[in-house]
């Protein structure tokens, strides 16, 4: 399996920062590798709710299911998901407070492809590098969306 990790800071309570990553159906919003999210099966922030998506990867799609597969409202999302072509996918989120009102982010990724050798080989030359620059855009986006002021109306 590949792992990568990215981090970074955000400007807002960890409280908004874990409502918007337990958000499944808002995932193509901000993250570049999800094209739909069409299906939940539960609460969101429950271990065994599941959702269908479908990824893009190098233009390609990917449709599977994962599955929440730990919870530690709001500190900790962990998911492990399944593509229907047989690769694996599982995303560590773990947030943390800092001061009065920032939030650390951790974002893990792991990833296993499909077909064996030729998986392998695909990832080490061109799959892993996209991936993390999808990663780096996605942390980006999120950061950007959490942040959203709010208009005051007068």
């Amino acid at each position: 399996m590949t792992d990568l990790r990215m981090t970074a800071h955000f400007d807002v309570p960890i409280e908004k920062v874990f409502e918007l990553a337990k958000d499944y159906k808002r995932y193509p919003e901000w993250n570049v590798s999800y094209s739909e999210v069409d299906q939940v099966t539960g609460p969101t922030d429950m271990v065994g709710t599941k959702f269908h998506a479908t990824m893009k990867l190098l233009g390609r799609p990917i449709e599977g299911w994962a599955e929440v597969a730990e919870v530690e409202t709001p500190r900790l999302i962990k998911l492990i998901g399944t593509a229907k072509d047989g690769g694996k996918l599982t995303v560590i989120d773990r947030f943390t407070p800092v001061g009065i009102a920032g939030t650390d982010v951790e974002m893990q990724v792991a990833y296993e492809l499909p077909a064996g050798m030729l998986g392998k080989v695909a990832d080490k030359l061109f799959v892993e590098k996209s991936i993390e620059r999808n990663l780096r855009h996605s942390l980006e986006n999120f950061k950007a969306l959490v942040e959203v002021k709010e208009p005051v109306l007068v």
